[in-house]
C-alpha cells in the first residue's frame, strides 16, 4: 500500500538542489502529520507527487532514516516511524540531562547579550499569540513559537562547546523534532513554555547556574508529561505507556 497523496501542496522545487528540497518537504509533511507513523513511503508514488525523479526521493528518506523519522526494512522499502510511549519518554529524559549539563556550561560563561536578544524574542511571540483572532493569525503566531523554542534550546547545546554532547543531540534533532511540533497543539502549552524560558533565562542573567539548569530539565520533563498525556489515547496497549502524574 502507497502513501495518500499530502493534502499540503508541496512548494516549488528547485532543479538546483533536488535532494535537500524533497528532503524538506518530506520532513514538513511527517512533521506535519500529513504522513502518518507507520505509512509505506512509496519511491515511486513520493517522486509522482513531487514531479522529480526517484534518486532524490530515496536520498532525502535515507536522510529520514539517519534522523530517526523514518524507517527502512529490507524487501519491505521505507515507513514513517512509530513512537512508543516508552520512545517518547526516553527521548525527553535525554534531552532533559543532556540539556541541563550543557546549560550548566553556558552559564559559565554567562553570555548577556544572547540571553537578553532571547528574552526579546520571547516578548515577541508573546504578543503575537496573545494578539491572534484568525485561525491563520494563530498557525503563524505557533510557527514563531516553534522556531524560537527550537532555537533555543538548539542554541543551549551549541554553545556548550561541548563536541561530544552536540553530536548525541545532533542525532536526536528529528525525533525531538517531532514532539515540540506536537506541544504547539496542546491548549496553554506555548504560553506556559514562554513563562519558563524566561524563568531559565532569568535565572542564567542572574548568575544562578544551578537553578538554571533544574529549571531546564523541569521544562523539558513536564513537556514529556504533557506530550503523553496527549497522545496517549492513540497508543495501542502494547506501547508499554508509563505512568505519568499530570503536571
Amino acid at each position: 500500500m502507497t502513501a495518500e497523496s499530502p493534502k499540503t501542496p508541496p512548494p516549488p522545487i528547485s532543479r538546483r538542489n533536488l535532494g535537500s528540497d524533497v528532503y524538506g518537504i518530506l520532513w514538513e509533511w511527517i512533521l506535519g502529520h500529513n504522513l502518518h507513523p507507520g505509512q509505506k513511503l512509496s519511491d515511486l508514488h513520493l517522486s509522482e507527487e513531487l514531479g522529480v525523479s526517484r534518486t532524490p526521493v530515496r536520498e532525502a528518506l535515507h536522510r529520514l532514516v539517519q534522523d530517526g523519522i523514518v524507517e527502512y526494512a529490507p524487501n519491505r522499502g521505507f515507513f514513517v516511524a512509530r513512537f512508543s510511549a516508552v520512545d517518547i519518554a526516553e527521548i525527553f529524559d535525554l534531552r532533559a540531562a543532556l540539556e541541563a549539563l550543557a546549560c550548566r556550561t553556558v552559564g559559565e560563561r554567562r553570555p548577556v547579550s544572547d540571553l537578553r536578544r532571547a528574552l526579546a524574542e520571547l516578548t515577541r511571540v508573546e504578543a503575537m499569540i496573545a494578539g491572534a483572532r484568525t485561525d491563520q493569525e494563530r498557525l503563524d503566531a505557533s510557527r514563531v513559537f516553534l522556531e524560537i523554542d527550537q532555537g533555543f534550546h538548539r542554541w543551549i547545546i551549541e554553545q556548550s562547546g561541548n563536541q561530544r554532547l552536540i553530536a548525541i543531540v545532533g542525532g536526536l534533532w528529528g525525533q525531538i523534532s517531532v514532539f515540540q511540533r506536537a506541544g504547539t497543539h496542546i491548549p496553554g502549552w506555548m504560553e506556559i513554555a514562554i513563562g519558563q524560558h524566561r524563568e531559565i533565562i532569568g535565572r542564567l542573567l542572574d548568575g544562578e547556574i544551578e537553578t538554571a539548569a533544574d529549571a531546564l530539565a523541569a521544562h523539558i520533563l513536564e513537556m514529556k508529561t504533557r506530550v503523553l498525556a496527549d497522545i496517549a489515547p492513540h497508543l495501542t496497549a502494547s506501547d508499554d505507556t508509563p505512568t505519568a502524574e499530570p503536571a
